[in-house]
């Protein structure tokens, strides 16, 4: 974390409007945030607790840390700012919607984050092209698992599935659910069930293999986490959210979790991006077969 760009947000006023600052100038999700829709109701949840943003001071390790688990956002450049919208609702709608919980063992964190990501990822790769339509087209270039849902099946990818659409506008609770399982059902798939050479599908069944390694690195101290986020949350009903907040960034930052870094939590962002760099390059193997760049940020 770039210590001179961190921000400290308290209030749930000055959260929200920081984060409609954060979108795309007179972009969809900017919209649908000022217009009352799914974005703006995530948001209302994302500022239900104060909010950290930053800077990377290494881009590298950073960038697969998990920060929104202890409620830290970082800022991020894309040459799409359609792109870069979707990143922060992914990193956003992580924050909103995680539990705490003191003295989780293992077992339950690991359960617990990979529902969190499963529905982190549903909304910022699926649902939200139910949400708002015309996103799709000012997104990827390359195909994405969505698209399989988002038009029929006639193949050629243009005629829209206007009863998912419908389904969507009337059941988004049930057509969410719907989405997240087809997505886990790739995910957990036998090799026969699925093509090898799909570079959607090979992204999507990293994450089995991504969260075991993940759960290994944090083996040791995913409790602090946890007990930190607790304590955030009782003493913004008991201190107010200024000083809670001012409380949280000091322990964050503290010797105890930086080890005289400005990275918190450094020990584990070396030791995931290590083996996240593995996993990312046989997608990479797989989208150059078919002729696709993967999308990076800048």
């Amino acid at each position: 974390m770039n210590v001179d760009s961190i921000l400290l947000l308290a209030k749930p006023g000055e959260i929200a409007d920081y984060v409609m600052d954060l979108w795309s100038p007179g972009g969809l999700v900017e919209q649908n945030h000022r217009d009352g829709g799914l974005v703006h109701q995530i948001v209302q949840k994302f500022a239900r607790l104060p909010r950290i943003f930053f800077d990377a001071s290494d881009q590298r390790l950073e960038w697969t840390h998990f920060s929104p688990w202890w409620s830290a956002i970082q800022l991020a450049d894309y040459e799409n700012p359609t792109i870069r919208d979707l990143r922060y609702l992914h990193e956003i709608y992580h924050a909103a919607t995680m539990p705490y919980a003191r003295g989780m063992n293992g077992a339950t964190m690991a359960a617990r984050n990979a529902q969190n990501e499963r529905e982190a990822s549903t909304f910022s790769e699926m649902a939200i092209y139910l949400e708002l339509p015309e996103l799709r087209s000012q997104s990827f270039e390359h195909p994405i698992f969505m698209d399989r849902f988002l038009f029929t099946s006639s193949g050629d990818g243009k005629t829209p599935n206007e009863r998912l659409f419908e389904r969507w506008r009337h059941e988004p609770d049930v057509v969410f659910q719907e989405l997240l399982y087809a997505r886990l059902g790739v995910v957990l798939a036998s090799d026969d069930e699925v093509d090898p050479n799909d570079p959607q599908i090979v992204w999507l069944r990293r994450y089995p293999e991504q969260g075991d390694i993940w759960n290994g690195v944090w083996a040791e101290r995913h409790r602090q986490v946890d007990n930190a986020m607790v304590n955030l949350r009782d003493r913004c009903e008991s201190m107010g959210r200024v000083e809670a907040a001012k409380r949280h960034l000091d322990w964050l930052m503290s010797p105890e979790i930086s080890e005289g870094s400005d990275i918190p939590f450094r020990r584990e962002a070396e030791a995931f991006r290590t083996t996240f760099d593995a996993l990312i390059a046989s997608y990479d193997r797989a989208m150059e077969v078919t002729d696709q760049k993967a999308v990076r940020h800048r």
